[in-house]
């Protein structure tokens, strides 16, 4: 009977120390699946937080080349305009520029060819001068050459009637008493009158006829031929 009592008793405290580990065992399995719960909550949290960084991460990157990619557009945009707008005002400075130039060239090639022409003149002239000096040097070493260019002169009223015929007074002296005869065989003139002048220059004349003059001095035939040559 006791030993039944006993195993009774043992039998009790069995159970009470059975219930005892299972009320145990259940706490620590709630206590397990919160921690598993806290962790995976904190899991989420973490994995939010870093989905979110990522996110912002290439949020900024996209912006980031959202911008370069702008500022290269706008760059761009910018030497377009500006391209634009240099070749604009270079075209507008060249319509104002260019006929300022053409008149320019225009005026240009108007004082070159006055001064082609002043200088030809002064070239003629010069000319004139140097061939005038060179004349009376001739005529001052060799007399005979006043005579003759005296007589090419005569030549040239040769047929009229009447003549009146002035002339330096060394050239007359040089022909003499044949002056006359010289006169007449040249220009078969019946009546001629020969005139000393200082104021023609030796190997030169003036011829006076009824029907006008004849200046045939040095100085006036080399004007001559210079306008000739400045006409042409």
């Amino acid at each position: 009977m006791s030993a039944r009592i006993i195993k009774a008793h043992s039998i009790r405290d069995a159970a009470r120390s059975e219930v005892f580990n299972f009320v145990d065992v259940q706490q620590q399995g709630d206590d397990l699946i919160s921690a598993a719960r806290a962790e995976a909550q904190q899991i989420l949290a973490d994995a939010r937080v870093e989905a979110t960084a990522i996110h912002e991460r290439a949020l900024a990157d996209a912006r980031a080349s959202s911008r370069d990619e702008a500022f290269r557009d706008a760059d761009v945009m910018i030497a377009r305009q500006a391209t634009a707008l240099t070749e604009q005002r270079l075209s507008e400075q060249l319509e104002t520029a260019l006929p300022a130039l053409n008149a320019a060239a225009v005026a240009l090639r108007d004082e070159q060819d006055r001064w082609l022409i002043r200088w030809e003149q002064a070239a003629v002239r010069l000319s004139v001068a140097i061939a005038e000096k060179l004349i009376h040097r001739q005529l001052t070493s060799r007399p005979d050459f006043s005579t003759e260019m005296i007589a090419h002169a005569l030549r040239l009223a040769a047929g009229q009637p009447q003549l009146t015929v002035s002339l330096h007074p060394d050239d007359l002296a040089a022909w003499g008493d044949r002056a006359s005869q010289i006169v007449q065989s040249l220009t078969a003139c019946a009546e001629s009158k020969l005139v000393p002048d200082a104021h023609i220059s030796r190997g030169g004349c003036r011829i006076e006829t009824r029907h006008g003059e004849i200046d045939a001095q040095v100085e006036s035939m080399l004007q001559r031929i210079a306008e000739e040559l400045l006409e042409g």
